[in-house]
This record gives C-alpha cells, sequence and structure tokens, in this order.
C-alpha cells in the first residue's frame, strides 16, 4: 500500500502514527531490503549517497587546503564556518521553497547552483595564487544552496515510501550520510594528495551530474498545495504546526538538546584523542578512530529500519540516550587508544540510533503538505546546533578540562533519556 492510497495526508498520518507511535504498540517491521525495492526511493537514496560522497570529500579537504596555504587556524575555521553557517538560516526557507513549489524542479536548480559553485572553486584553487575572497564566497554559495536542499530531501523521501517502511526509508537516509562520512574523507584525502586539491572539487562537481540525472528519472508524488495562503504564514505555519503537536515539538527539543550539548565530543574529538590517548589529529590511528565511529554510526543507522524494527521506537529512543551517556563516559575514561576503538564503535552506534529514531518520530507525525516547512526547523535543529555547542564547549574546556565537558555531556544526555518522552497518551496539544 503506497500513500496514494490514502484519501488524505491526515488519514495517511494517522494511519502511520498509529502504527508506529501510539501507546505500547510494536511497530510493523520494516525492512531495509523492500524500502531499496521500491524504484524511486532507491534511485534517489542513491543518487544523494554519490553526492553527499563529493561533499565529504570537499569539505575535508577544504579545511586542509587552506591551513596548508595559509597556515592560518584562523582562515581554516572562518571557511568551516562559511560552510555550515547557512544551516542557521536557509533551512526554514527552503522549507517554505518545498511546499510552494515542484520539488523536482528545486531539486535540479540546486544541484545545479552547487554543481556550478564547486566547479568555480576547483577553477579558483588551480592557481597558486588563488582569490581568498572568491574562495570564501563560493564556499557560501555552496553552503546556502546545501541548506536550502536539506529540508526539500528530508520532505521527499516520505512521499516515495508506504506508511509502514517508513523507518526503513529514514534509516538508509541516515546510512547515506554515515558512509559518506567514512568513504569521502578517505577518497579526498587519496586525491588532494596525489593530484591537488582541485581535482577534489571538481570530483565533486561532477557528483552533482549524478543527482540531476536520478531526479529526471523518479517520479515524485502530487503534493496538495494551500493556494492563496498569506505569506506570514507561509513562513511561520511550520513554528505553529510544532506548537500544536507536542510530540513533534518535544521531538525538535530533543534532536536540538542533544545536537548542542552531547555533540560537542565530536568537535572536540582531537583535544580527547591527544589529552587522554596521546594520539595526535593528523596520524594514521586518529584517522582510524574517525572511520571505527563512521562504522558504528552505519550499523546504528541500518539498526532502525532492521533488527530494531520490530521495537516500540520511543524506547528504542530512550534506551539509546542512556547508551549514549553511559558509553561515552567509559570512552572518554580508559587510558589505550586499542580500546578506544570498540568503545568508539559502539559509541557511534548509540549517537545515531538516537538521530535515526527521534527523526523516524518526527517523520510519522507529518502531512505532506506542512513536511517541507516542519523539516527546515528540523534541520536547524539537527545542525544548526552543534557549532555553537563546540564553539561554547571550547570556551568552558580553557577554563576546565575536556574530560570534565565530556562528562558533562554524558549526565545531559542521561537527562534526556527522562525528557524524551515521546509517547502520545503522555503529551498534550499545546494552546495556540
Amino acid at each position: 500500500m503506497t500513500t496514494s492510497q490514502f484519501e488524505s495526508d491526515d488519514e495517511f498520518v494517522g494511519a502511520a502514527t498509529e502504527a508506529a507511535l501510539e501507546g505500547d504498540q510494536v511497530v510493523e517491521v520494516s525492512s531495509v531490503r523492500a524500502v531499496l525495492a521500491i524504484r524511486e526511493f532507491r534511485t534517489l537514496w542513491l543518487s544523494t549517497l554519490g553526492s553527499l560522497v563529493g561533499t565529504w570529500m570537499q569539505n575535508v579537504t577544504l579545511a586542509a587546503f587552506v591551513y596548508a596555504t595559509t597556515g592560518d587556524t584562523v582562515l581554516t575555521s572562518l571557511v568551516a564556518f562559511c560552510n555550515l553557517a547557512p544551516q542557521l538560516l536557509f533551512p526554514t526557507i527552503g522549507g517554505v521553497l518545498a511546499d510552494l513549489f515542484d520539488r523536482r524542479r528545486l531539486l535540479f536548480w540546486l544541484s545545479l547552483e552547487q554543481l556550478a559553485g564547486s566547479a568555480a572553486l576547483a577553477w579558483i584553487v588551480h592557481s597558486p595564487h588563488y582569490s581568498r575572497p572568491a574562495l570564501f564566497a563560493c564556499v557560501i554559495a555552496v553552503g546556502i544552496g546545501a541548506a536550502i536542499e536539506s529540508p526539500l530531501l528530508l520532505a521527499v523521501t516520505p512521499s516515495l515510501v508506504p506508511k509502514e517502511q517508513l523507518h526503513g526509508a529514514v534509516s538508509l537516509s541516515s546510512v547515506s550520510l554515515n558512509i559518506s562520512r567514512v568513504i569521502g574523507p578517505a577518497i579526498g584525502a587519496a586525491i588532494y594528495a596525489t593530484a591537488g586539491a582541485w581535482w577534489v572539487f571538481a570530483l565533486n562537481a561532477a557528483t552533482y551530474l549524478i543527482v540531476i540525472v536520478g531526479i529526471t528519472r523518479v517520479h515524485f508524488p502530487t503534493i496538495e498545495r494551500r493556494h492563496g495562503e498569506p505569506l506570514r504564514e507561509r513562513l511561520f505555519g511550520g513554528v505553529r504546526h510544532v506548537r500544536n503537536d507536542p510530540v513533534v515539538a518535544r521531538a525538535m527539543a530533543t534532536v536540538a538538546l542533544f545536537a548542542m550539548f552531547c555533540g560537542s565530543y565530536m568537535v572536540q574529538f582531537p583535544a580527547i584523542a591527544q589529552a587522554d590517548w596521546g594520539v595526535s589529529s593528523n596520524s594514521a590511528v586518529y584517522g582510524l578512530m574517525h572511520a571505527t565511529f563512521g562504522v558504528g554510526a552505519i550499523v546504528g543507522s541500518l539498526s532502525i529500519g532492521t533488527f530494531l524494527a520490530g521495537h516500540q521506537i520511543e524506547k528504542v529512543l530512550r534506551l539509546s540516550l542512556i547508551g549514549f551517556g553511559i558509553v561515552l563516559a567509559v570512552f572518554i575514561t580508559v587510558d589505550s587508544p586499542w580500546l578506544a576503538f570498540p568503545i568508539g564503535f559502539v559509541q557511534g552506534f548509540f549517537h545515531f540510533t538516537v538521530v535515526t529514531s527521534v527523526s523516524a518520530i518526527f517523520q510519522a507525525r507529518l502531512t505532506h503538505s506542512i513536511r517541507g516547512r516542519v523539516s527546515g526547523l528540523w534541520v536547524m535543529c539537527l545542525i544548526g546546533p552543534v557549532p555553537v555547542g563546540g564553539m561554547f564547549a571550547g570556551w568552558l574546556i580553557s577554563h576546565s578540562t575536556v574530560n570534565t565537558i565530556i562528562y558533562s555531556n554524558c549526565v545531559i544526555a542521561l537527562l534526556l533519556a527522562w525528557y524524551a518522552d515521546l509517547r502520545t497518551r503522555n503529551l498534550h496539544p499545546v494552546s495556540s
């Protein structure tokens, strides 16, 4: 049964919520294999996976290139900020656009914009005396395109699969991010070392062609749009929807708090590796640690759509938060880099069972007509707090120690396990 077989979006969401969220019911097992058997979803998923690999190739190489050519840590940090800062504002705009215009055309033009920005970046750095302002302008342009595109992809994915396979689709979407963050940096580093940074950026530009070709082969379901809707409602309708749905509101608060206070250990990972295990951030061991975490993250993402799919997802979320807090405490307590490998794998597993499960709960609550706008807010909550939390943690570490801050992250994760009670019978709508 597909979403088009329901008479309305509300009927679809009601059925999905009843099947996945209500009371003590156990969700129907959502097979990743079954989701991949759906041609529309498989085509879009593989296309975006290829593009994400290119994105991670470029992101990692960009920071290394700027530092290698300038030796300036401030400029290196500024490049990273320019790349990520658009995620604090533009996802909301992307969410509004996703509910107003044809999503296939939006994806096409946004992919083309990022292709042009990455190609221009390759051309700029090909010169030994490149223009720094031009480089920053290209990075910002690509970052804006990615920030607008994120909620659009988040809104499209659920419309391509049956309601009973929503968890599998969300799981695979999370997997693609984690596969790319393992494969992309490795490929980018190898190309950068042998052929130069401009080849990395040129190849990333080429990966957007994969998305452009892929979306031409995907049938996007027709979405009912609210004609004559005032501009104010278009901009703030997503906020109003979040206020009136207590499950969505608490899910977004959970992921924002988790990103800000429990994700800072990834930002401070170089300091942890040096302080606790004596591992330098430019060593092969450090790179393998990141890769091990990434493999655990892939398994954690897949788990929501496979062996954990038969369990009540709210319980999975809360137990994962408890597991995350406990394992993170062990992770920074051990003094052996070799023990950090298996523990880091488990840490990556729990980190992404948290993110994927709360995302699945969130997605099951939305109608297609409002999904884009609310997804824009979701992306802001998921990504935006990470650099803010990382900067705040860095300031605190300068006044204490890295382990003190990370132990506080563990406590916050345990408190979030208590807070993240997303069972509908325990929550009540907020009055407008």
